[in-house]
C-alpha cells in the first residue's frame, strides 16, 4: 500500500504543479508561494496523510508571507485554524484508504490539535507568530474555532475517544 500512497502523492503533485520534497522523518511544511511542499518519506499511513495535507495547503493557496513575498499571506488572512482545517479536509477527501486509528490520533493530537491547544487556547486573542518553517515574518491572532473547524475535528476523530488534546 505504501507504493500506492506514493504514486497518489506524485499524481496529485503533478496535477497541482507542485514539487514535493520528501525525506525520512521530514516534518510537513508548505512553501506555496515558492511552488513546493515538504513531507516525510512514506513509511506509514500518517506519513501519507501529512503529504496529502501539505498538498491541501497548496491547493488552497495558503501562502505564508515569507520574504521576498511578504504580501502573499493568505494562510494567516484566511485564519490559521481555518486554513489547517481546510488542508485536513482536502487530505481526507482524497485519501485512498480507510483512516487508521493511529492516523486519526496523529492528525488531531500531534497536528491540528496542537494549533488549537498551543495556539488558540494558549494565546487567547494575543498576537502570535509561527516559528517553524520560516513563518515568523507574519504576526497574527488565531481565528476562533467555528462550525467548520468543529466538523473537521469530528471528521478526523471519528468514533475514537480519550484524546490527549481535549476540544
Amino acid at each position: 500500500m505504501l507504493q500506492k500512497y506514493q504514486e497518489h502523492i506524485d499524481a496529485l503533485a503533478k496535477e497541482l504543479n507542485c514539487r514535493v520534497d520528501q525525506k525520512p522523518g521530514q516534518i510537513g511544511m508548505m512553501y506555496v508561494e515558492f511552488g513546493y511542499v515538504e513531507g516525510p518519506s512514506i513509511k506509514t499511513q500518517a506519513d501519507y496523510l501529512v503529504n496529502l495535507h501539505e498538498l491541501g495547503h497548496f491547493a488552497h493557496g495558503h501562502t505564508q508571507g515569507r520574504p521576498p513575498k511578504q504580501k502573499e499571506k493568505f494562510y494567516f488572512e484566511n485564519g490559521v485554524l481555518k486554513s489547517e482545517a481546510q488542508a485536513w479536509n482536502w487530505a481526507l477527501d482524497r485519501c485512498i484508504d480507510k483512516i487508521q486509528d493511529a492516523s486519526r490520533r496523529f492528525m488531531w493530537d500531534t497536528c491540528l490539535g496542537s494549533y488549537y491547544r498551543y495556539g488558540y487556547l494558549a494565546k487567547r486573542g494575543e498576537p502570535d507568530r509561527l516559528w517553524n518553517g520560516n513563518r515568523h515574518h507574519v504576526e497574527f491572532v488565531y481565528d476562533t474555532p467555528d462550525v467548520y473547524f468543529d466538523d473537521t475535528v469530528k471528521r478526523i476523530q471519528g468514533d475514537l475517544k480519550n484524546w490527549i488534546i481535549k476540544l
